[in-house]
């Protein structure tokens, strides 16, 4: 009793400054959680008093450094509550990009940004932060003296320990999450780009390949591959639509898999860090090289996506969590079918897809399945509504993929389209959820080509070829080889086995 008298004053700063914190800065994201109920909300709660304790731990050793910690915390407080203020409002994600935008960002540009209510919290979080600040110096304790001390390592190893059961369940949170914005940031990609000869070339003429990079979608949740639910009504009608059903892929999240499609890394290469770019080498011989994403870039794949001669991300500052995320069929307002005459041409258009919350990523018309969730903590959730859920983006992915046909078919040029998953999504085998862990349900994503009647006419043999190889067996790696095949690349060798277009 008496040692908590002592330690009275310092106990009663560090709570006032945690609950501060809390209130300015972690707390932020919280705010726009579904919790569907007295369950949701409970664990939320657990959560975040988590979050809330391994906190406490990094602040006081911080502050054991006393004229550190004077100088630096209102400075750190006020750029945090910054970041704190868009997620409120916004709904943002605290990811590299943001941390982009505001170095890299012109003064003349970011002023349009401010507001009255931006510069009051600001001012309220700086004056606030002198305050305690204030406080601080009355301390007559806070030293490694101090019992607090030993439960402040308890929390920071709570903190280390809670990240290796689960990756990210607090990195993504703020403040934790702007820390792990700027490393990335200031990280160097780890896969290096080889740049190809300046032989390469093509004789192919007015190709239009427009290449859609999907997310978390599985092959076997469409009914064009024999899904019990109608979930591609649209894409059962149209003509030229081949599905490959035995894509696989053991890399199932988007960091890992991306740099693989896009080069000719194999998903079984790990020892080798430098390979060619698609992109890279298309530009080589001439072709038109564009990206249009709903997706932030990560740095995996950041230096293969700028090798594209025009790229485009049309809502850079919310992510794939964020529940103010534009939907998809924005991402075709920015594609335009005559951007260049006469000319070889390749788009990319990577999608937000199927990404969870899936709620949050179709529009109300499309919610055909129900019962859909309405908690983002999976244990207060059915089996039924997850799986719901999951299937109406898939519809909208079929409204998406059929609005994009049909807006192509308007094209002269020989065409082809080319949908793939970066990887598919465990739906409750084996008691799992989502993907990025061990489970073969996510290593299946789904895949199909759609071609024209100009693209038909003149490629018999290779539509031959195609119609041929839909029940072989592919990984990941045909994307690359397929692409350059059909482009009739010279001056590069590819693995003809790998081609959905060769007859092997």
């Amino acid at each position: 009793m008496e040692k908590i008298k002592k330690y009275k004053q310092e106990i009663s700063f560090h709570a006032l400054l945690n609950l501060i914190v809390a209130f300015f800065i972690s707390l932020s994201s919280y705010f726009h959680i579904p919790y569907g109920g007295y369950k949701g909300a409970f664990v939320y709660a657990i959560h975040f008093f988590i979050l809330q304790f391994t906190l406490f731990g990094f602040l006081y050793v911080y502050s054991l450094f006393k004229t550190f910690f004077r100088l630096t915390f209102p400075i750190l407080f006020t750029i945090l509550s910054a970041l704190a203020f868009w997620v409120y409002t916004q709904d943002i994600t605290v990811e590299s990009s943001i941390i982009q935008a505001i170095l890299e960002t012109k003064f003349d540009i970011a002023i349009d940004t401010l507001s009255i209510p931006f510069g009051f919290y600001l001012i309220l979080a700086f004056v606030v932060s002198l305050f305690l600040m204030k406080k601080f110096q009355k301390l007559k304790q806070n030293n490694v003296k101090s019992p607090l001390l030993i439960i402040s390592v308890i929390a920071i190893l709570l903190y280390f320990i809670a990240e290796n059961h689960r990756f990210g369940v607090l990195k993504r949170k703020l403040p934790y999450s702007s820390f792990i914005a700027v490393k990335k940031y200031l990280e160097k990609p780890k896969m290096q780009l080889i740049t190809p000869e300046d032989n390469v070339s093509t004789d192919k003429e007015n190709l239009n390949i427009i290449f859609v990079l999907g997310e978390s979608v599985r092959a076997d949740h469409i009914s064009i591959n024999g899904y019990h639910r109608e979930t591609t009504p649209l894409l059962s009608g149209q003509n030229n639509i081949v599905s490959f059903k035995n894509i696989f892929t053991p890399l199932t999240y988007t960091a890992i898999s991306v740099p693989q499609i896009l080069t000719n890394k194999s998903i079984t290469n790990n020892s080798i860090t430098s390979f060619y770019g698609l992109y890279s080498i298309l530009n080589k011989a001439n072709f038109y090289t564009e990206w249009i994403g709903n997706q932030t870039i990560e740095k995996s794949y950041e230096t293969i996506v700028n090798t594209n001669k025009k790229v485009t991300i049309i809502d850079p500052f919310h992510s794939v969590l964020s529940f103010k995320k534009k939907k998809d069929l924005a991402l075709l307002d920015q594609f335009n079918l005559n951007v260049v005459d006469n000319k070889n041409r390749i788009s990319t258009i990577h999608m937000i897809g199927s990404h969870w919350y899936y709620n949050n990523k179709y529009t109300k018309e499309f919610e055909k399945f129900t019962p859909v969730t309405n908690s983002k903590y999976v244990g207060a959730l059915s089996e039924e509504q997850i799986i719901n859920s999951y299937d109406n983006t898939i519809l909208y992915l079929d409204y998406f993929l059929n609005s994009l046909i049909e807006k192509l078919k308007k094209s002269s040029k020989e065409t082809l389209l080319i949908y793939l998953s970066d990887h598919g999504e465990i739906l409750g085998e084996n008691g799992q959820w989502f993907h990025a862990q061990n489970n073969t349900a996510s290593e299946n994503p789904a895949m199909l080509v759609w071609y024209s009647e100009s693209f038909k006419i003149n490629n018999p043999e290779i539509v031959k070829n195609l119609l041929n190889n839909q029940h072989q067996k592919f990984s990941t790696d045909f994307l690359f080889h397929s692409i350059l095949d059909i482009s009739k690349i010279k001056g590069f060798e590819i693995n003809k086995r790998q081609s959905i277009f060769s007859d092997f």
